[in-house]
Formats: structure tokens, sequence, C-alpha cells
């Protein structure tokens, strides 16, 4: 089935663009109260409250604003009530995960886009572990997060080559 797409934005000539793509159009203070299946936040963090969370008629949230919620524990508002989050530290991640693999990492853009397109299957992992253990996204997120860090951190080590061994593997005096 189509999606039917309801878009806003605080610039009102973004309208006519809408009028374009066939989407409908709300004002920016209608956005939240929209009955949509997935609400898209972007641009603009600390959009969802205590206040904001009542008003809300949609399944899911997953968009690029960071810092969408005012705070932490706003995510176990959304929990509570069943209005599936997708961590947006998490749905943002391409540019900085795409500009580290290509300027710090010099990897190629086909790889770079490959580490992007992981996200999906990160953002499902999480999801997964959210749904299993009872926790909310954000904090499987940060737990499978510490997982990550800690197998990392514990991760196979190589072992300096002791110096009678360099002498025989043809790294010894000359």
């Amino acid at each position: 089935m189509p999606a039917d797409p309801v878009v806003t934005d605080v610039d009102v000539t973004k309208r006519r663009l809408a009028d374009q793509l066939g989407a409908s159009w709300l004002a920016p203070e209608e956005a939240l109260r929209a009955e949509v299946d997935v609400l898209v936040p972007a641009a603009l963090g600390g959009v969802f409250t205590p206040d904001s969370i009542p008003l809300l008629r949609c399944a899911a949230i997953a968009g690029p604003a960071n810092n969408q919620l005012d705070e932490p524990a706003t995510a176990g508002l959304l929990h509570r009530r069943q209005i599936l989050w997708a961590p947006d530290f998490v749905v943002s991640a391409g540019g900085v995960i795409h500009a580290t693999a290509v300027e710090l990492h010099h990897e190629t853009t086909d790889r770079a886009t490959a580490r992007v397109l992981g996200i999906g299957d990160t953002l499902a992992e999480i999801l997964r572990y959210a749904a299993r253990t009872g926790v909310t996204p954000a904090a499987a997120a940060s737990d499978l997060a510490r997982q990550r860090i800690q197998r990392a951190a514990d991760g196979p080590r190589i072992a300096p080559t002791p110096p009678s061994d360099r002498s025989a593997a043809g790294h010894g005096h000359r």
C-alpha cells in the first residue's frame, strides 16, 4: 500500500513542493497531532516533552532531528504510550559514519556507503533487543553500544614479539 505523506515546514513556500509531490500539508503547530503511522521530525530538537507526548497520534517516530527528546526520561513516556521511537542518534548517524569512513579512514565511497546501509541492521538489532528485554529503544541502544565498546576493548590483542624471537624471525642484529 503506497504511503500518503503528510508534511509541514516553517517555510510556507515549501507547500508548493508538497503539492507537487501529492502530499497533504499541515501547519507546523498541527504536526504533532496528525494521525500518521510514522512521525519524522527533522531539524528540530527537544520537540518531545511530557507536554507534547499526550498529543501524539502516531505509531512510531523515526527522523533525523538531533536531540528529539527534551530529556532521556521522555523515552519512557513514549514507551508507555506504545509509540516506537527509533533513537535519533542511530537514525541520523549516516553523515558521521560516511565522513569518518572516507575522510579519516580513507575508505572507498562504496565501503562507506555499505557502512551507512548497516544502520538499518543496527536499528533492527536495537528494536529486537528492546522488545526482548522490555526496555525502551533508547536504553537498548545504550546497552548495545556499551556491549560493542566492551567487546572492542576486550578484543584480540597481539602480544609484542619478545626480543629473542625477533632475531629468529629475521628482525635481529646485523
